[in-house]
């Protein structure tokens, strides 16, 4: 196979979606723009929270609400798991779902080729989503770790304490971090699942999913709440 079986039209497209999401990957992690989007208010709380919960006595709350998060991320992960394995039983029924899709009206008749190439391009997606969200699974075991050798909160070493309640607060971070890099892979599939259509849809789904998470990193009113009081109206 080379790329000259490949329509103009649908590698433009294909380019367009990885320019466009390394882009935004890039800005967005930009320590000017990254200290103001909702994942470093976010941060902010999970700081508070560790050290909140070394002052305790009693933290069997905490260790419940992270145990809440370490199920959510094994939930995402072995979803992750069973759409691949759709995806793979998909290769096997190409020509039937070319059919399919090919009768549904404005959809674009793909070759075979081009047709394994979508699905393929669904599952690498996919495979990236679950390393995500089976590395936040693993941090998040980590970070129990963390949580239970936290000093008493009478310990005289205060000082070692709070250090230690920030870096359980960055590991934390790192969970959230992956975990969210795992939620915008099925936004990326869900604009990858309209090239089956045709490659104009997957441009238009891709600009949409980008602005999408602009607005809720950036300029939604949970960032506004989560950043304090005074950005209530922002």
């Amino acid at each position: 196979m080379t790329f000259d079986t490949i329509p103009i039209l649908d590698l433009f497209a294909l380019g367009w979606f990885t320019g466009l999401i390394a882009l935004y990957e890039f800005i967005s992690t930009r320590p000017g723009i990254y200290e103001k989007s909702i994942a470093a208010y976010v941060q902010n709380h999970r700081r508070d929270w560790m050290i909140e919960m070394s002052r305790r006595d009693n933290r069997i709350v905490d260790g419940q609400l992270l145990g809440w998060l370490v199920n959510a991320n094994a939930f995402f992960a072995s979803t992750t798991v069973i759409v691949n394995g759709g995806l793979a039983a998909l290769l096997s029924y190409g020509e039937k779902a070319r059919e399919i899709v090919a009768a549904l009206p404005y959809a674009e008749n793909s070759t075979a080729t081009l047709w394994e190439i979508k699905v393929i391009f669904l599952m690498m997606i996919m495979i990236y989503a679950f390393f995500k969200f089976a590395w936040a699974f693993r941090l998040s075991h980590y970070t129990v770790m963390m949580m239970g050798a936290t000093p008493a909160h009478d310990d005289p070493h205060a000082k070692d304490r709070l250090d230690h309640a920030k870096r359980t607060a960055e590991l934390l971070g790192l969970v959230g971090w992956h975990a969210n890099l795992g939620l915008r892979s099925f936004y990326y599939t869900i604009a990858g699942l309209t090239w089956f259509f045709h490659p104009i849809a997957f441009i238009i789904a891709t600009s949409w999913v980008v602005l999408i998470l602009t607005r809720r990193d950036f300029f939604s009113h949970s960032r506004a709440i989560l950043k304090g009081p005074n950005a209530a109206q922002s």
